[in-house]
């Protein structure tokens, strides 16, 4: 039998594919393309190049598709994990915003309303749907509305926040504090935060404190009384008596010691005079504040190593006896504290006063001190922080060590038409 010769195949760009399978071929190569991803093509058995072809595709989709499930699979997973941290960060924010009893506001740059915070809605002004969408004018009472707009555009240009203070009507006047810190490159935000309690509290403590130390200075001049009409006048007929009892005596020794004695017991007289023009000075009742200041800076002026210069302003022609005594203790007390602890050789005392205030400063050129670092606590100082609490006023000191020191009080005269707080020291 003779040997069959090998069969040849021709080449590729002579031989032709069955039209049916080319058909089918390039359908499932479009399939693929169309995002079928299950798709293969079809392999045959005659392992021609067609069958190469897509032995290869289907070789590289399969690659594909494993890599895209694996991919998918990884977004998945982190798609989980950060829906969790999502769902973590908003419970723990909610908590938190829970646990804040202050009332929060988002709001763009022209004063709109955007958002809100509020764990009671009775503690709104208006209920959400009457501000949400609206500006603070459309909302709050004019005056008001001007003073808040003023606020959110000084928050608009500082990284620092801005607080205001405001009362508004809700059934019974509420005072509130409101802090506005830039929230974005838009928005801001406003933390509201109701005084009112604080406030009264506050103006309760004052007017304890106004009840206390009018009942100090009642304490005071009876003392001065007692001091100036009785001790003061037995002390000086002691000095007149033991004066003609030396008169009387031959021994020189004898009377000469009977003559120091009188004029001990003088100099005890003035010192009780002094002591009792300190505890009740009634300069102040009878020439008034400006003189009184300055007769006081001149008694410290001889009194003591010290030299203190009085400056003055005009001053209104009447002025609340309780405004004027406590001005007068701040000067005295604060003298004290230079003549005790500054070491000074001068000092100065200045008061003036406008429409609105009453300014009033203390200054020495002394060794100074650190105000929050006093090792004796500053009796004096708290003392004058207690006049100036009850005044209404307000207590500025301005130290450094070395460089002396400076108190500056503002009292206002304004808040002080309508007290119904007793005359302090009995002074109408």
């Amino acid at each position: 039998m003779a040997a069959r010769a090998p069969r040849v195949r021709p080449p590729a760009s002579q031989r032709h594919f069955d039209s049916d399978r080319v058909a089918a071929f390039l359908k499932t190569v479009e399939a693929m393309a169309a995002g079928e991803v299950e798709a293969r093509l079809p392999i045959s058995s005659r392992h021609d190049e067609l069958d190469a072809i897509a032995h290869g595709i289907n070789a590289l989709v399969g690659e594909l598709s494993w890599a895209g499930a694996h991919a998918r699979e990884t977004q998945e997973a982190k798609a989980t994990e950060l829906r969790a941290t999502v769902a973590s960060a908003e419970a723990h924010n909610s908590a938190i915003l829970a646990a804040i009893p202050d009332l929060m506001f988002i709001l763009l740059r022209d004063g709109t309303y955007v958002d809100y915070h509020a764990r009671d809605l009775n503690a709104l002004f208006v209920p959400p749907a009457a501000f949400i969408g609206r500006k603070v004018r459309d909302v709050m009472p004019q005056p008001l509305a001007d003073v808040m707009m003023k606020a959110l555009d000084d928050a608009c240009r500082s990284n620092d926040p801005v607080v205001i203070e405001y009362d508004l009507p809700m059934g019974e006047p509420r005072s509130f504090e409101a802090r506005i810190v830039q929230a974005g490159a838009d928005r801001l935000l406003s933390i509201v935060r109701d005084i009112t309690e604080l406030k009264r509290a506050s103006e309760l403590n004052r007017d304890l404190a106004r009840r206390l130390i009018s009942s100090q200075e009642v304490e005071r001049q009876r003392i001065a009384r007692e001091l100036h009409d009785d001790v003061s006048q037995r002390v000086a007929a002691l000095s007149i008596e033991l004066d003609q009892l030396a008169l009387q005596v031959d021994s020189d020794r004898s009377r000469a010691r009977l003559r120091h004695c009188a004029a001990q017991a003088g100099e005890i007289a003035l010192d009780v005079h002094h002591m009792s023009y300190e505890l009740h000075p009634s300069k102040l009742q009878i020439i008034g504040l400006v003189p009184a200041l300055r007769s006081l800076c001149g008694d410290v002026s001889k009194q003591r190593n010290l030299h203190v210069a009085f400056t003055h302003g005009a001053m209104p022609p009447s002025m609340d006896a309780n405004v004027s005594l406590g001005l007068y203790r701040i000067v005295q007390e604060a003298l004290q504290n230079v003549t005790r602890h500054s070491q000074a050789m001068s000092a100065e005392v200045s008061v003036t006063c406008d429409e609105h205030q009453i300014a009033l400063q203390v200054a020495d050129s002394g060794v100074g001190f650190d105000p929050a670092h006093v090792p004796h606590a500053g009796l004096g100082l708290v003392s004058m922080r207690e006049r100036v609490a009850a005044l209404d006023g307000r207590l500025a000191i301005d130290a450094v060590p070395g460089r002396g020191t400076q108190i500056m009080v503002r009292i206002p005269l304004v808040s002080w038409g309508n007290k119904s707080t007793p005359a302090i020291g009995g002074i109408t």
